[in-house]
């Protein structure tokens, strides 16, 4: 006589199986997520360097690029300057990158605001105010850029990069798919947003990527990340 299992026994082994997927799912779906978040920002981090590094072959050393002298892009002369900075030093290093011009977060297609890791709103991630314009400029991936945000005391001669690794998908959070790298002009470095030789991983983790920072601190996470070897640990504020 053959052997088989009951139909008891069969619900008992699905049910099993379904209580191991959902306690093991949620997490593997994280890991993937972290994986994707990642790639994605180091990649950017990647393209926006090699650019940069391509525009010192032809133009000699960016601190005697053009706007040496330092106009802050919060002015008329310094936005005109930022749009001609972009176009010279930037666009023709980044293949197939299309440049949008100064633009609000919903002209260029959010739904949402953005947010901080806490979830609460920032001072400079409103849909439509228009001190919140930027100069964005999207990659052949997707990947979105600002160059300098008009409400910040960022110098032409110091670049602010903003990086939203899955362009204007979701959570339009900072620290999750916002993050932030800054250029110094006078050794042509680009370096993590906050970029302090004092800083520890756990002073960047502790002061400035942390849910209980709520304005612009969260940027800071891409410092977090690369001082990590280009990884999200588990106390990452995920």
């Amino acid at each position: 006589m053959k052997k088989a299992f009951t139909l008891a026994e069969v619900l008992i082994t699905l049910g099993i199986i379904g209580i191991v997927a959902a306690m093991t799912l949620p997490s593997l779906i994280a890991n993937y997520q972290k994986k994707v978040t990642v790639n994605r920002l180091k990649q950017a981090y990647s393209m926006i360097n090699q650019a940069l590094l391509l525009a010192q072959k032809d133009y000699d050393e960016p601190k005697y690029w053009y706007s040496g002298t330092g106009l802050n892009v919060g002015t008329p002369e310094g936005q005109t300057s930022s749009k001609k900075w972009i176009e010279t030093y930037f666009i023709p290093y980044l293949k197939g990158a299309k440049f949008h011009g100064r633009k609000s977060l919903k002209e260029m297609g959010y739904k949402t605001p953005y947010v901080a890791l806490n979830g609460k709103p920032i001072s400079n991630g409103n849909l439509t105010k228009l001190s919140d314009c930027a100069n964005f400029i999207e990659l052949n991936n997707s990947i979105l850029l600002t160059v300098g945000y008009d409400n910040n005391a960022t110098l032409l001669t110091d670049i602010l990069f903003r990086v939203d690794i899955n362009g204007r998908q979701k959570p339009n959070m900072y620290g999750r798919d916002m993050f932030a790298f800054h250029y110094f002009a006078k050794n042509g470095k680009l370096v993590y947003f906050a970029y302090n030789p004092k800083y520890t991983r756990d002073d960047l983790l502790n002061k400035y990527c942390s849910k209980s920072v709520t304005n612009n601190g969260n940027l800071a996470c891409s410092g977090v990340i690369m001082l990590d070897g280009w990884e999200i640990k588990d106390d990452y504020p995920w």
